[in-house]
């Protein structure tokens, strides 16, 4: 997962060819870091169709109030621009492909 912050959101998501899925985390978060080794592993099977971020809200304060984030984990899915879902809390892999594949429509067709 690439990381992302307050100066490089605007040219990733503008110049993104492809859906981007955004994790945010803090270091200190039990729960972020748990869900890390999901996430890698769902980057890995889906990394050619979506691309990946992760974001620190300590440290990427714009970003975090721009998408509202008021709970970690979260993550959101951005398409042409606009944050198409938000999730809040852990999951199992099984749990965010499934939010994936119903947030991203491109996903649907490989089912």
């Amino acid at each position: 997962m690439k990381p992302i912050t307050d100066s490089t959101l605007i040219s990733e998501v503008q110049g993104a060819k492809l859906p981007i899925v955004i994790k945010f985390e803090a270091k200190w978060c039990q729960p972020c870091k748990a869900m890390a080794p999901v996430l890698l592993d769902i980057e890995k099977e889906y990394g050619d169709r979506v691309q990946f971020y992760t974001a620190n809200v300590e440290h990427c304060m714009l970003i975090t109030q721009r998408y509202h984030i008021s709970q970690i984990p979260a993550l959101i899915v951005i398409e042409n621009g606009l944050v198409t879902s938000k999730r809040l809390g852990s999951g199992s892999k099984q749990e965010i492909v499934q939010w994936m594949v119903q947030s991203i429509p491109s996903l649907r067709n490989d089912r």
